[in-house]
């Protein structure tokens, strides 16, 4: 099998271990606490966007990069609400004003682009996403921080959740801020650049869908304990 029809079949997979995700969230949902339930919402909320990006680009085939900034918004939106109720201790003020301001931007960048005038893929550098990395990228030092602060071994909880983050979207800001590079070259490059971030794409889900898991085995133990 080439390279090229492997990253044909990969591109699906992370589209599968949503459902897997869904399906687990669903079935657990009583068990879960609102860390687990975050992230299920989170999942659920990307299996939304990939359905879409799937239906535009395969049963409507229509350019679907109006969908990304909308997914932009949301994971922005969604990581704000996870570090500030689920993993910091304290609210942080200038990370959250930094949040509230990328996410202004990114509303106006969309309005600009596919409300004002219509932008081709061509031209089309997704801003709102790198802008939607860098915070995220932030909260998961602000995190890194505050931990290292506190001297306390005992509160160091989602410590691996918090460094999976920081890694991913690292890497996938790196893969994004030549968006409009790798869409207009005809080389066969770009190619090795989404199969990349599909890979990245695949562990992390899996990462996320193994929290949920032990999230509501958590809450079972706990119960049984009682």
């Amino acid at each position: 099998m080439s390279f090229f029809k492997f990253s044909a079949y990969l591109i699906f997979l992370p589209t599968v271990l949503l459902i897997v995700a869904v399906i687990l969230g669903s079935t657990q949902w009583r068990r879960l606490s609102v860390f687990g339930k975050s992230i299920f919402c989170y999942l659920a909320a990307m299996l939304m966007f990939d359905s879409l990006n799937i239906f535009m680009g395969y049963v409507l085939r229509m350019s679907n990069h109006i969908i990304l900034p909308l997914f932009s918004l949301t994971e922005l939106c969604f990581f704000l609400y996870f570090y500030n109720k689920c993993l910091l201790v304290k609210r942080y003020m200038p990370i959250n004003f930094l949040g509230v301001i990328s996410v202004l931007y990114i509303v106006v960048e969309f309005i600009m682009d596919f409300v004002i005038h219509y932008i081709s893929p061509a031209e089309f550098q997704p801003y709102a996403k790198v802008a939607d990395n860098f915070i995220i990228i932030l909260l998961a030092l602000t995190f890194l921080y505050e931990k290292m602060s506190t001297y306390n071994e005992s509160r160091w909880n989602n410590f691996r959740l918090n460094m999976v983050i920081l890694v991913y979207f690292t890497l996938n800001t790196i893969i994004f801020l030549p968006f409009n590079f790798l869409v207009n070259e005809n080389s066969g490059v770009k190619f090795y650049f989404w199969t990349g971030n599909v890979v990245l794409l695949v562990l992390f889900n899996c990462f996320m869908i193994s929290e949920i898991w032990k999230d509501s085995k958590r809450l079972k133990t706990a119960v049984a304990i009682k």
